[in-house]
């Protein structure tokens, strides 16, 4: 059926333009990004897949199955719906407006390239890619992603990992060992207990991570949590909130910080106070 006149925008056009480009893309091998938007069981394919959405193309799916995620594990796929992958095309569907698609080979090649510059003992900085409270995901490189759980992760006493972590953060790592005959690079986390130093009286800021019955948990960096008491006459801090406090007490070995909530009026308060007596025990010396 035609239509009365041609419409304003004519879609199919635009369609024949995209799977040109698709198709050129597959020929050229060309990395593309797109966004995972689920992770499900397709008719076609075995097990779980991603299925994508290419940037300003409307109506074209890919599909990338869990053996061409390059992920350690395929119970890692759901933590990456909703974010931008890179990916090459394998396969086009016309017919079913489906493109078949891969990211294990760009993984693939980052891993060479990780390998082929890294040494034993370099520390690097991570990328965060995903965090529960019991499991940690790092992007090394190039989206070659490592797992860590809490022992590996070296948290803070009584701290969950999403409390220490969050995503898109940077933390430091060392590379443990790298293998270039079987192509494995080992990674561990750098305890960043190792890299801060603290003094009594020291004022710092940290961020409300955790709201116990009788303390505040406040991270200070990534990794490195404190705890003060709720304050006596404020106002309840909230989750996610930057309080600024006192250290009260460092200590490394037993990865804890003790802090107390800074009141500038109670400092102010504290001075007055001295001041006055101060003066007055001048009053009294003098009299004498």
């Amino acid at each position: 059926m035609k239509t009365l006149l041609p419409p304003e925008r004519n879609l199919n056009d635009q369609l024949i333009d995209y799977w040109n480009m698709l198709y050129d893309a597959k020929d050229r091998n060309t990395i593309l990004t797109a966004a995972v938007i689920a992770t499900r069981r397709h008719e076609t394919l075995e097990g779980l897949v991603w299925e994508l959405e290419f940037n300003d193309i409307p109506n074209i799916r890919g599909l990338v199955p869990a053996s061409e995620t390059g992920l350690p594990t395929e119970r890692m796929m759901n933590f990456f719906v909703g974010k931008e992958i890179n990916i090459r095309i394998k396969a086009i569907d016309k017919k079913s407006n489906l493109v078949a698609c891969t990211r294990r080979e760009i993984i693939e090649e980052s891993k060479t390239y990780l390998i082929n510059i890294a040494e034993e003992g370099l520390e690097f900085e991570a990328q965060v890619v995903f965090v529960t409270d019991t499991w940690l995901g790092v992007d090394i490189g190039g989206g070659v992603i490592v797992s860590f759980n809490p022992r590996e992760a070296r948290v803070s006493k009584s701290m969950q990992l999403d409390e220490l972590y969050s995503e898109g953060q940077y933390i430091k790592a060392v590379v443990d060992k790298v293998d270039k005959t079987t192509g494995e690079i080992a990674v561990s986390l750098v305890d960043p207990w190792d890299h801060v130093r603290y003094m009594r009286g020291d004022v710092v800021t940290g961020t409300v991570v955790r709201l116990g019955i009788n303390n505040i948990f406040l991270a200070l960096c990534p990794g490195v949590v404190g705890i003060a008491p709720y304050p006596v006459n404020q106002k309840r801090p909230k989750l996610g909130d930057r309080l600024v406090c006192k250290v009260n007490n460092f200590n490394p070995k037993e990865k804890t910080i003790s802090l107390a909530l800074f009141d500038p009026e109670l400092i102010r308060g504290r001075k007055k106070n001295r001041a006055y007596w101060q003066q007055k025990k001048t009053k009294t010396i003098a009299k004498e």
